[in-house]
């Protein structure tokens, strides 16, 4: 599987603490060494895949003929709005 990401993806990635930043390069690594890593927890979510970043952040994508594009990045409870 490929991936893109969206323009609101780095805006919202720009916003987020340094540490968290940090946090979402380490498993976006891991997702393109291992999508299916446990600690990715790496799902469909309705009509979205779900990855997770650390306890409290989420990112969202849409898979479209092998690729997801990210577009979203943020808490738990934004994500949670957007599915």
């Amino acid at each position: 599987m490929n991936s893109s990401v969206a323009a609101e993806f780095w805006e919202r990635y720009n916003r987020l603490p340094p540490s968290v930043q940090a946090r979402a390069r380490k498993q976006y690594q891991l997702w393109l060494e291992n999508h299916w890593h446990p600690s990715l927890h790496f799902k469909r979510v309705g009509p979205f895949w779900s990855v997770r970043i650390d306890d409290t952040h989420r990112a969202l994508g849409l898979e479209k003929d092998g690729t997801i594009l990210w577009f979203f990045i943020g808490r738990h409870d934004a994500y949670e709005e957007r599915i």
